[in-house]
């Protein structure tokens, strides 16, 4: 068991006798485990002080917590939130590691992922981080901080937020080298009065107390300029975008659909090179741009090099999946993981350029946070849908079922209150050779139906 604190380290930064070292961190007593730092974190629907005795059960080393306990297993704090960003800070400041902050409203993860596969792979001298999960907020990002091995050279963070001044705080504790922005989009709007509120508040990654060396923007966006002007105000010196714009640094030529990959050619830094994605969605092929340009700034190594190992990479979980359902030629396309407008109507497109010979069905959950517009957002994905010749629709929740009543009869598949319910509906309708996106926000939990197909499909009609 690896140590990441010792004692003695937690009994300067917590100013008290800490009688063991610990070689983890965990927030959710079930997932403790021999050796943890167990912090009792105070949430809307839960305190995670009612759960200290269960986290020590399940192996937890030691507990932070704002109540006294009589044992010597607790580092009593006044805010256990405040005390994992002071652990994180320290963790931070005893390492050299050159960090690279990823925002946005869609794209995040998978761009996160995709640089840091090129750099490991690429380098073999590169002793390259990752932040777990989707850990990018308030609470995940310290404890992504706080876990970082201190010898990495690069470390790759996500950086979210649901409100102004998030990301910015998150930049007490993580000043990213390079910061990237991906798409910015209506995700979140529930909390902003605009989107361009959100690019506002996504901008925020420029504010670092000390200025990233590169800023990577997308050129397509309809915010790029004021990206661009807030990274200049911010004395970030290397501006660089990707996208299909004429005037990107990392320009998207064309791409192609080829068996189980996009060929893509680009024009990144003067260069025309020509790559393979291994996916079916589209949204990767610009994500894939940015991904290259942060990991050249940052390591240096040659944008062809690097390219070569895009092939090798997978996207995250529920995120654009490709499942074969071989015996009966169903191909699933697993994207449940969450949903918004922009990534549902590419995630559309995407199956309709690539799988024109298949039935292609739609099934679709409610796109939350949207604000006061839901809706209008939801009902407006219909002109998508008719133009890139969805054939059927299967819908649930209160807000997918505005999006089903503004389809043409013919595409009307089935809408239920659930996805539980939805799913038998949908394994009734399908057919031998079709191919099937399943998409919605996470809350929705419409990865139930991708699982339902699979462990049912000897039911689908030949």
């Amino acid at each position: 068991m690896k140590e990441l604190f010792s004692r003695e380290q937690l009994s300067v930064i917590f100013n008290q006798d800490v009688k063991y070292d610990v070689s983890d961190i965990c927030v959710n007593s079930q997932d403790a485990k021999p050796g943890d730092l167990f912090f009792a974190l105070k949430g809307e629907n839960t305190d995670g002080h009612n759960f200290m005795d269960a986290a020590i059960a399940n192996g937890a080393t030691l507990v932070v917590s704002e109540k006294l306990r009589n044992d010597d297993r607790t580092i009593l704090v006044e805010s256990s939130l405040d005390a994992l960003v002071k652990l994180a800070k320290y963790n931070m400041s005893m390492s050299k590691t050159h960090c690279i902050g990823v925002t946005g409203s869609v794209g995040k993860t998978t761009t996160r992922n995709m640089i840091y596969h090129l750099l490991t792979n690429a380098s073999k001298n590169l002793k390259t981080y990752v932040s777990r999960k989707n850990f990018n907020g308030q609470i995940g990002l310290p404890i992504c901080a706080a876990t970082m091995p201190i010898d990495a050279n690069v470390a790759v963070f996500e950086m979210g937020m649901g409100a102004a001044g998030e990301i910015k705080k998150l930049l007490d504790i993580v000043n990213p080298d390079v910061a990237v922005i991906t798409t910015i989009c209506e995700t979140h709007l529930e909390f902003f009065n605009s989107v361009y509120d959100i690019a506002k508040a996504k901008s925020e990654i420029f504010e670092a107390k000390i200025p990233p060396k590169a800023a990577i923007i997308p050129s397509d966006s309809p915010y790029a300029d004021f990206l661009r002007s807030k990274a200049q105000r911010c004395h970030i010196k290397n501006i660089l975008s990707f996208g299909y714009e004429n005037k990107s640094d990392a320009r998207i030529l064309s791409y192609d659909f080829m068996d189980n990959v996009i060929g893509v050619k680009a024009d990144i830094l003067g260069s025309q090179i020509s790559y393979n994605l291994r996916s079916h969605n589209i949204s990767g092929v610009p994500n894939s741009a940015a991904a290259l340009l942060a990991a050249h700034v940052e390591s240096g190594i040659a944008i062809d090099e690097l390219a070569v190992f895009l092939q090798t990479f997978t996207t995250p979980a529920g995120r654009g999946d490709v499942i074969y359902v071989d015996d009966c030629d169903i191909i699933l396309l697993d994207d449940s993981y969450n949903a918004c407008p922009t990534s549902l109507r590419t995630a559309i497109i995407s199956m309709a350029q690539k799988y024109k010979s298949r039935r292609k069905i739609l099934v679709v959950g409610d796109m939350k946070e949207l604000g006061f517009d839901s809706v209008r957002f939801h009902e407006n994905i219909s002109p998508t849908i008719d133009k890139f010749e969805v054939d059927l629709v299967f819908a649930c929740g209160e807000l997918a079922q505005c999006l089903f009543n503004n389809l043409q009869d013919v595409k009307k598949g089935c809408w239920c209150e659930n996805s539980r319910e939805l799913a038998e509906k949908v394994l009734e309708n399908l057919k031998n050779g079709d191919c099937v996106l399943v998409k919605g926000s996470n809350s929705m939990k419409m990865k139930c139906i991708v699982d339902f197909i699979k462990q049912y499909h000897n039911r689908i009609a030949a």
